[in-house]
């Protein structure tokens, strides 16, 4: 075991002392897990009181106001959680619009989120065990994803290639297929959804931590120079064998990518929510991503500051925590604005344990809350 700090361990001396707590064993009392004064107990010191008011519906318009919700954040914030209560909360409100929940979190965790029997939605859509009926879970499964394409594209190649004996361009195909840029995977998943679009009047992803969800974001961009060097290999022998099915499906895979890069750049259509803590490391990271989102030219209305403790009760130690908790909000607030005219600070209280399954996810959305920062 090792003690809870009032203050966020970070520099070479506070990890030190908590690296001797590991190696010497020593066994945390009660006392310094809470504080001096362990006065409060159970949930109560942890969560909202019940005489929390209710959360107003504009807590939810910066997930409802968009067609392609990006939720994303540092590893560990909640991101899974605060985008499977939010598809719960717009799907209640919203019952004639179809929404779809996607991860593309290579650790799926949106079935152990709703508690669902079984441990698994898997790569096609499907509802929820008594949840909504417009709303639909799928967790993509991005090497099935490429080794669709990829086996089309090889299939394409190699029928270039048998027409007229070409070793060569077999082995080129081969070659840019493994040159692929890092993240093709998780795009050619991604296209699929941009292609049903239609289907569904929103879609809100569940993306994997920060740097693996910002290649994701910036992968168009790669994704199309490939395309475009295997067209180059196209034209090269295209007078020698009609490239046939390869031109087919590189035509059909660049105007999806190039429909996915209008989407995504579309600030009326996609917006990217950002899941924090209101801590300093988490906060640190939280800024460079929305840097990050600022230099793609991405909209984020809002940073859902997660878990804080709204209602410490008499425990001490949880005084000290929120009093912290209030200055890293304070900067958040403040990164919010740098980055837009209208920025939304939501905040969730901390619930011990966390909610799952769809009543707890349901119960806790009701006890968010917001108010809109103006620049």
């Amino acid at each position: 075991m090792v003690p809870a700090q009032s203050r966020e361990p970070r520099g070479v001396a506070a990890l030190a002392r908590i690296g001797r707590d590991v190696i010497g064993g020593s066994r945390p009392t009660l006392a310094r897990v809470f504080g001096s004064h362990p006065r409060g107990r159970g949930r109560s010191v942890l969560s909202l009181s019940k005489g929390q008011p209710v959360v107003a519906a504009e807590t939810f318009a910066p997930f409802r106001d968009a067609a392609l919700l990006f939720v994303g954040g540092k590893g560990g914030v909640g991101k899974t959680t605060v985008a499977a209560a939010a598809a719960l909360r717009l799907a209640r409100a919203n019952p004639a619009r179809r929404m779809l929940l996607l991860s593309t979190d290579p650790a799926h965790s949106l079935a152990d989120v709703f508690d669902l029997p079984g441990g698994e939605f898997g790569d096609e859509p499907r509802t929820i065990p008594r949840g909504p009926a417009n709303l639909f879970v799928r967790e993509l499964d991005a090497v099935k994803a490429l080794g669709a394409r990829r086996a089309a594209l090889t299939a394409a190649m190699n029928d270039i290639a048998s027409s007229f004996g070409a070793t060569a361009v077999r082995r080129r195909g081969a070659e840019l297929m493994d040159l692929a840029p890092p993240g093709i995977d998780e795009l050619f998943g991604i296209l699929s959804f941009v292609e049903a679009s239609e289907t569904y009047r929103l879609i809100i992803v569940d993306m994997a931590p920060t740097g693996h969800a910002l290649r994701l974001l910036e992968q168009p961009d790669a994704a199309r120079q490939w395309v475009q060097a295997l067209l180059r290999v196209m034209l090269k022998y295209r007078s020698l064998a009609h490239p046939g099915e390869l031109a087919r499906e590189l035509v059909r895979l660049s105007k999806s990518i190039r429909d996915l890069q209008a989407l995504i750049r579309d600030g009326s259509r996609t917006h990217v929510v950002a899941v924090a803590r209101a801590a300093e490391v988490p906060r640190v990271e939280t800024e460079r991503l929305l840097a990050d989102l600022r230099r793609l030219k991405l909209v984020t209305p809002a940073i859902v500051v997660n878990a804080l403790t709204l209602g410490p009760g008499r425990c001490s130690r949880c005084h000290d925590v929120a009093a912290m908790e209030r200055r890293q909000l304070t900067a958040l607030r403040r990164s919010c604005r740098a980055g837009s005219r209208r920025c939304d600070i939501i905040q969730t209280p901390l619930t011990a344990p966390p909610p799952r399954g769809i009543t707890a996810l349901e119960q806790w959305a009701t006890q968010w809350s917001s108010g809109w920062e103006h620049v």
